[in-house]
């Protein structure tokens, strides 16, 4: 077993913006190196999404900070949770990125890979959703349902693709 580590809300919030930073680099990489037309609309339209959801973390960051978490919640088993979300990378890094992108010449396992993040992201939502106060929930409640309407515009578009 290794040292346990524990986060604060704070550093929640930062692996927060920091997965979104990824993804924005990632969408934005598939969106140079996609075919179709439609996947390059795709895959630029869900880095702005990125983009924007970095801007709603950046206020839960001061929110956050304004109200220290008291929760029941188990911190150390959150903190194990978050670290193993880290460490299976939600988003791989950009090296990982060129990596994988050139293992997928075909667009529908970009498209895989891409929901397979989206995916990832509401997971980790939902751990940050429960130790944030009330007002918090609905905008981390907000950030799950565009990460599934995400999903819903990637499994139609690889529908599409197969025809």
């Amino acid at each position: 077993m290794g040292m346990k580590i524990s986060y604060s809300g704070h550093e929640v919030i930062e692996m927060g913006i920091q997965i979104e930073q990824k993804g924005v680099d990632f969408y934005s990489l598939l969106s140079k190196r996609a075919k179709q037309p439609q996947l390059v609309d795709l895959f630029s339209w869900l880095a702005e999404q990125e983009k924007q959801h970095i801007i709603v973390f950046e206020e839960l960051r001061k929110s956050f900070e304004k109200s220290l978490i008291n929760s029941p919640y188990n911190w150390d088993e959150v903190s194990g949770y978050f670290q193993a979300l880290i460490d299976t990378k939600v988003f791989p890094d950009t090296d990982d990125g060129y990596m994988l992108s050139d293992e997928l010449n075909d667009e529908i396992g970009a498209i895989q890979i891409a929901i397979s993040f989206e995916k990832d992201n509401i997971l980790f939502f939902q751990e940050i959703r429960e130790l944030a106060d009330n007002g918090n929930r609905d905008i981390i409640n907000n950030l799950i349902i565009q990460e599934k309407s995400h999903i819903m515009k990637l499994l139609e578009i690889k529908r599409n693709i197969i025809g």
